[in-house]
C-alpha cells in the first residue's frame, strides 16, 4: 500500500502522527549507521593503521608548530605533547617505510623545538631528552633538517590580496597574533557581504553569524572553547558561525548544516583576508557539556548549531606563521 492510499484512508491527524514518528525512526537509524562507521573507522579506539598514526602525528606536530609561533612563546611549553609525538614518530618509522613528507616534517618540528629550548637554556625532562635522542639517532631520519616557522611582515603578508585567485588563496594563513588596532566595523560588514554569495543547499542559507567585541566576553568564550591559548586574549573581534537547523528536514539532511556552514566559513576567511583582516579559525567540535556552556555564553538560538569560530584582528608589523605542511596533490586527488 503506497503513501497516497494510506493518506486517503487515515484521518489527517493520524497520518501526520505516523509520518513524524516514521521520520524520527529513520533519523535514529541513520545516526546509528553513522555511529557504527565512526567507531569502526575513526582513530577513537586505536591507531591501528598507517593513516591513523600519521594523522595523529600531524595533529601533535601542528600543536608544537603553533606553540613556536605564539606572540610570546612560553619557554618549556608542550613537554607532554612532545613526548607523545616522539613516541608516535618512533612507532611510525619502525612500522612503515618510507617516511612520508608529513612524518618527515613532524620530525623537523621536533628538531626545531629542541633547538628552541636549548637556545633558551631550558633543560627538557630526562624522559623527553631520552626519547628525542632515541628517535633522532635513527638512520631513517638523520638527514632531516630542523624546520623554521615563518616570520613575515604585515606588508608582505597582505601583498597578494589583489593577485589572481591561486596566488591569493595560497597567501592566506591562520594568524595567531594581533595588534591593538581596532578593526573598523565597516570593513567587517564588507567581509560579511562578500560571504553572502556562499552557495547553500536549495538556497536555504542556513548560516548565522555573531560578532563579539567585548574583551571579557571574548575571553570567556575562548576559555570555554579551549583552542586559542596563548593568543586569544589579543583578539580584537571574535566571530561565531552557526547554522539554523530549522531549514532542514529528514535523515538525509542531518549533516547539511555543517556542510553549508563549512563552505561559508571558508568563504568568510577569504573575504577577511581580501580586506586585510587576519584571522584564525577555531573548531567547534564540542562535547554535549561544552556545547551547553558555549550556548549560554554566546547566547545563540536553541535551534542553531555551532559551526566554527574565527578570532581576528589587525596583525602587528612582524609576526610568525606556522608552516602547516600540506599533503601533495597526488595524496588527496584520485581521477577515475
Amino acid at each position: 500500500m503506497n503513501k497516497q492510499i494510506i493518506k486517503k484512508i487515515l484521518p489527517k491527524i493520524v497520518f501526520d502522527f505516523l509520518r513524524v514518528n516514521y521520520n524520527k525512526y529513520k533519523i535514529r537509524k541513520a545516526y546509528y549507521y553513522d555511529y557504527k562507521r565512526y567507531c569502526e573507522y575513526s582513530s577513537t579506539t586505536d591507531l591501528n593503521s598507517q593513516l591513523k598514526l600519521e594523522a595523529m602525528i600531524i595533529r601533535e606536530s601542528h600543536i608544537i608548530e603553533k606553540g613556536l609561533t605564539m606572540p610570546e612563546i612560553r619557554i618549556g611549553f608542550g613537554e607532554q605533547k612532545m613526548l607523545s609525538l616522539c613516541n608516535n614518530c618512533y612507532d611510525y618509522i619502525t612500522k612503515y617505510t618510507p617516511v612520508t613528507p608529513q612524518v618527515a616534517h613532524a620530525i623537523s618540528v621536533i628538531k626545531e623545538y629542541q633547538i628552541f629550548q636549548s637556545k633558551n637554556n631550558f633543560e627538557l625532562c630526562a624522559e623527553l631528552n631520552t626519547r628525542i635522542s632515541s628517535l633522532l639517532s635513527s638512520r631513517v631520519v638523520s638527514n632531516i633538517e630542523a624546520s623554521q616557522q615563518e616570520k613575515i611582515t604585515k606588508e608582505a603578508y597582505f601583498t597578494h590580496v589583489d593577485s589572481p585567485f591561486a596566488t591569493f588563496s595560497s597567501s592566506r594563513k591562520s594568524i595567531r597574533n594581533y595588534s591593538s588596532e581596532e578593526i573598523p566595523l565597516e570593513r567587517l560588514q564588507d567581509a560579511f557581504s562578500i560571504a553572502l554569495n556562499t552557495p547553500s543547499a536549495c538556497n536555504r542559507q542556513t548560516v548565522r553569524t555573531y560578532v563579539y567585541s567585548d574583551k571579557s566576553t571574548i575571553k570567556k568564550i575562548l576559555d570555554a572553547q579551549m583552542g586559542a591559548g596563548g593568543f586569544g586574549y589579543l583578539s580584537n573581534k571574535l566571530i561565531v558561525i552557526t547554522a539554523e537547523l530549522g531549514v532542514f528536514s529528514e535523515a538525509q539532511e542531518r549533516y547539511q548544516a555543517y556542510i553549508d556552514g563549512g563552505i561559508y566559513a571558508m568563504n568568510l576567511l577569504y573575504a577577511l583576508h581580501s580586506l586585510k583582516i587576519a584571522g584564525c579559525i577555531l573548531n567547534c567540535s564540542h562535547t554535549p557539556g561544552k556545547d551547553l556552556i558555549l550556548r549560554d555564553l554566546c547566547k545563540i538560538k536553541d535551534s542553531e548549531n555551532f559551526i566554527a569560530m574565527i578570532s581576528c584582528g589587525i596583525p602587528p608589523e612582524v609576526f610568525a606563521i606556522a608552516i602547516s605542511k600540506r599533503y601533495r596533490l597526488e595524496d588527496i586527488v584520485t581521477f577515475k
